[in-house]
């Protein structure tokens, strides 16, 4: 009877388990008359909901307005999506050549393989943004050829009819970049050079667990990390305009590919102009993927004295960012060693350097692991040098990953909006001043943004002083401390990027958030509307979260008079858009708003818009063409 009665116990109990999980798979709910599908076993990607969701993390600093919510380096959730990588095997013949010191050297394998051999080198020219041509050619070049140029192409020949044809990077010794004048330099900080070393969708908890090795190295020289380091935008533009220019984007010129009146970006406030003029050598080496080229014109002239596109655009002309090799040497050697010698060959000259590598990182920050040993032996031979002894020296991440599973986690989303920012400065700075440094630690754990680097960087030219920096300011120099009462709403980072807000579950019952839900899939299509014979009316295949926020209008008085925020994540039909997207609404006024800045697309659109290329780069991540869905 006993063995009968648990029988039908465990009968019962497995049919419930059944219905639970039937009940887990989707709801279904109407929104004027258009029928949605929440798909509730998304929302276990996210693994903490509501309050505890973003719970603010006592142990940061309990005074601070603006807490960061608790998250773990080696949370179970993240860490299935870690995987550490090789680096890769660079096949095929060794490279005949290569530049040491700004002289070309021959292989002295390559030499007792085949024999002495001759070479032509040629020039690499830059035509524009997005187009190059070799020079005429030096012919039969000896061993110990200073370079003329830092990109260039060599064809050797040897006996037996082998041959070789390379396309190489060095750091030229010339005469403009040695002899420019140094200004008195008396009012800023200490007349550091400053180099900026960065990596793409590398948030700081990303950055401790794929680069351990380089991260405790750089520990271990004195270096400062901010914990609390939030963007204000929307990918790697949204960090360098602030960052380099103190300006959003919407607040300077239009520069977007296929804009009527838009203009490339020469005449931009860029840091690097005001350094150049203060006697800095300049650089901003990036690929082919460049912040300032993917939607926009990019640069009409050289914008800095190293700069590196036309050699990717010489390596790589399809633009397919994924070569890891250029002859026998990894690409990022390559570059790392390019960096390195702009030390080597101008050792006494300011630098004011900012090298982002973008390919390697974007599509999949696993990848980064590849180069942990590489970047650590590069900051060990800049600090083992002296090269850092006269240096600021700047290691960071623009934004943690913006697409994919990894993203479409709760965690993901939060280490998207924290990347990694790291200083070391030079011993002596600290003793001469203290003060600085002290303010900077104590930064560290209160809310920054791009807009308070590009603050801080602008100390080195014109010193503004200690003390507390004003909160009403978007950017403060981060040798002020920032008052600890500091919000995104003082640092004008929207509600959509904040990392420091208490999100609760929204019903799905809830009218508004039906009427939101319409008001975003209106938003997206209005986007598209006048391409409509290219691109796809979407729909809203399913809605995976959904979390509102309460908050009272910054011009209100009357904690009665309040806005709803809504933040949404869904699906759209067809192409299987993922967005994540941040509504305003004004009840008292029935309003809703948003904006493209407020609107993330989280997973890759791929070739989905390829039908607006060239009409309207901007619309890329709505557009899914008409001619995909016939096919």
């Amino acid at each position: 009877m006993l063995l009968q009665k648990n029988a039908i116990m465990m009968g019962r109990l497995k049919y419930f388990i059944l219905f639970l999980c039937c009940c887990a798979v989707s709801v279904v709910y109407i929104i004027n008359d258009s029928v949605f599908r929440i798909d509730l076993s998304a929302v276990g990607t996210y693994r903490h909901v509501g309050r505890l969701l973003y719970k603010p993390a006592a142990k940061v600093d309990p005074e601070n307005a603006c807490n960061r919510p608790p998250m773990k380096i080696d949370d179970p959730v993240m860490m299935s999506y870690y995987t550490k990588l090789p680096p890769p095997v660079c096949e095929g013949e060794e490279n005949w050549v290569y530049v040491d010191n700004g002289t070309l050297r021959f292989s002295k394998s390559v030499v007792k393989k085949y024999g002495n051999f001759t070479c032509d080198f040629y020039n690499l020219v830059r035509v524009h943004e997005y187009d190059v041509t070799w020079g005429s050619s030096y012919v039969n070049v000896q061993e110990g050829y200073r370079i003329p140029s830092d990109f260039f192409k060599v064809r050797c020949k040897a006996d037996g009819n082998h041959t070789y044809d390379g396309i190489h990077a060095g750091v030229a010794y010339t005469h403009d970049r040695a002899t420019r004048p140094e200004v008195d330099l008396s009012q800023g900080l200490g007349g550091l050079s400053i180099a900026i070393m960065g990596y793409d969708s590398m948030s700081r908890l990303s950055w401790l667990l794929r680069l351990p090795k380089t991260r405790e190295y750089f520990m271990s020289l004195g270096a400062i990390e901010l914990e609390s380091h939030n963007v204000v935008g929307d990918g790697t533009t949204a960090v360098m305009f602030p960052m380099l220019t103190g300006k959003a984007e919407w607040e300077l010129p239009q520069c977007g590919k296929n804009v009527k009146g838009a203009n490339p970006l020469d005449n931009f406030p860029f840091l690097w102009h005001e350094f150049k003029k203060a006697g800095y050598l300049t650089s901003w080496s990036n690929g082919l993927s460049g912040a300032f080229n993917w939607r926009m014109l990019g640069f009409s002239q050289q914008p800095t004295d190293f700069y590196t596109r036309q050699f990717f655009y010489a390596i790589d002309p399809s633009r397919s960012f994924q070569r890891e090799c250029i002859g026998s040497e990894r690409t990022i050697q390559v570059w790392l060693k390019y960096f390195r010698d702009i030390f080597v060959m101008y050792r006494n000259r300011r630098k004011f350097l900012f090298h982002f590598f973008a390919e390697l990182s974007h599509n999949d920050n696993n990848k980064i692991t590849k180069i942990d040993d590489d970047l650590k032996e590069s900051v060990q031979f800049l600090h083992d040098n002296g090269y850092l002894d006269n240096t600021l020296f700047i290691l960071m991440g623009d934004h943690g990953a913006r697409y994919g599973k990894l993203r479409s986690t709760w965690q993901g989303k939060m280490e998207e909006r924290l990347p990694y920012f790291s200083f070391l400065f030079p011993k002596w700075f600290e003793e001469k001043y203290p003060k600085a440094i002290q303010n900077l630690r104590t930064n560290t754990r209160r809310l920054t943004t791009p807009f308070d680097i590009h603050e801080t960087l602008k100390d080195f030219l014109r010193f503004d002083g200690t003390g507390v920096g004003n909160v009403s300011n978007r950017g403060i120099s981060l040798f002020k401390e920032i008052p600890s009462e500091r919000t995104c709403e003082h640092a004008q980072i929207s509600s959509h990027w904040c990392a420091c807000l208490a999100w609760q579950n929204a019903s799905s019952k809830d009218p508004d958030v039906k009427k939101a839900l319409r008001f975003v899939l209106d938003t997206i299509n209005n986007f598209t509307s006048g391409f409509r014979e290219d691109c796809a009316e979407l729909s809203i295949e399913n809605v995976t979260t959904a979390f509102k926020l309460k908050s009272r209008k910054s011009n209100s008085e009357a904690g009665t008079d309040m806005l709803t925020l809504y933040q949404l994540t869904l699906f759209t039909a067809p192409g299987h858009g993922h967005f994540e997207v941040t509504v305003t609404f004004d009840k008292k006024q029935n309003k809703m708003a948003t904006s493209e800045k407020e609107i993330s697309r989280i997973n890759k659109y791929g070739d989905d818009p390829e039908c607006i290329l060239g009409k309207n780069n901007q619309i890329k991540p709505y557009c899914y063409c008409n001619d995909k869905i016939k096919r």
